[in-house]
């Protein structure tokens, strides 16, 4: 018999602490997932966050969300992100993953928001009739070298044939060209943090200010703390119990300030976790977007990346015209999916960043 359960935040911490976890055949999140819900500065403790489907007590499917507030209208409304779904392969095409969506907007009062899924995820919202596509944001992926890995959180190639095509295709790798030929200028300089200080958070603040979701720097820290990817050269005994990454091979936040002449000109909070490099946060002046494109396609060639995704446009552009230091690059197209419940508030006219919804943890 099926039956959905919920865990709310005040209940995962039991959850999470659960020593009989480790017996189980799958897990329903990660415990680093786990503590970054629980510190999450925009969530309630009576906010349900994981949503499971047991078959006569077996676990076949479960469903996350990220609470967050939106700022539209005068107004701050409590909402959560849609991340991370998952159904067994033997219970699959029977309707679990719509009713775990279905408890779900129930349980949020139909205020919810989803982006960065897989196409059966998307299809699944359009079984619902509750979704809308009400925002799409055009970007860029740009190659430093191919990747024939079916995940960009994949610790290793399962079939050796691909890992030798992919080796063959990458003799001439774009990424050891920038890292020996592309140059910033002498009057650029860069600063490292581990930690942001008061100035990046004063920069993203404000960054972020026009956008529907208003980062604090409270919420900024919480992001840089408290990820969902850990470095590990090998996955441990629980994460690979869970389906989606938690243990990767290279993961790093890289936050920056920019100084041309000794004026500060921009702030990068970067991201590379594995094949991947993202820049999730960001700000700069005007006219200063060639500077910032240069700063990024370096530290992810000097990350041995793959690739880059970008979707702000300026850089974009400035991106483009560093064609010589890259493999090759494809547009992306980033969706937004709405209840209309939702819609009816914050309208469809709102700005995000590269890293709203759960994008700056995966």
């Amino acid at each position: 018999m099926l039956s959905i359960s919920k865990i709310s935040l005040r209940e995962l911490k039991l959850f999470n602490d659960d020593t009989g976890l480790s017996e189980k055949d799958f897990l329903p999140i990660s415990k680093v997932r786990a503590m970054s819900l629980m510190a999450n500065p925009r969530a309630n403790s009576n906010d349900n966050v994981l949503y499971q489907a047991h078959w006569n007590e077996k676990l076949i499917a479960y469903l996350t969300v990220l609470p967050d507030i939106a700022f539209a209208n005068n107004q701050s409304i409590p909402f959560a992100w849609i991340s991370g779904a998952w159904v067994h392969p033997s219970f699959r095409r029977q309707g679990i993953a719509t009713k775990l969506i279905d408890a779900v907007v129930l349980d949020w009062k139909g205020m919810l928001m989803a982006t960065n899924f897989s196409k059966i995820t998307e299809a699944v919202f359009e079984k619902t009739k509750t979704f809308k596509t009400v925002k799409k944001i055009e970007g860029q992926r740009f190659f430093l070298r191919k990747t024939l890995l079916s995940s960009y959180n994949c610790c290793s190639h399962s079939n050796p044939i691909t890992y030798i095509t992919e080796k063959f295709i990458n003799l001439l790798n774009h990424s050891n060209l920038t890292r020996k030929f592309l140059k910033i200028p002498k009057n650029i300089e860069i600063e490292y943090f581990t930690r942001p200080d008061d100035e990046i958070l004063n920069k993203l603040t404000l960054a972020t200010a026009n956008t529907l979701t208003k980062r604090s720097t409270e919420e900024i820290n919480w992001i840089i703390r408290y990820p969902w990817l850990i470095n590990g050269l090998l996955p441990d005994r629980a994460a690979q119990k869970f389906f989606f990454a938690s243990v990767i091979p290279a993961f790093a936040y890289y936050m920056v300030k920019v100084f041309k002449d000794d004026e500060l000109i921009g702030v990068l909070l970067m991201q590379h976790s594995n094949t991947r490099f993202t820049v999730p946060y960001y700000w700069f002046e005007n006219g200063t977007e060639d500077v910032m494109a240069k700063v990024i396609l370096l530290h992810a060639s000097r990350a041995k990346a793959s690739f880059i995704n970008i979707y702000n446009q300026k850089i974009v552009n400035s991106m483009l015209n560093l064609r010589p230091y890259y493999f090759y690059s494809k547009k992306r197209t980033r969706r937004y999916l709405v209840t209309d419940s939702m819609l009816d508030i914050i309208g469809d006219n709102f700005d995000l960043m590269d890293g709203d919804g759960d994008c700056v943890f995966i």
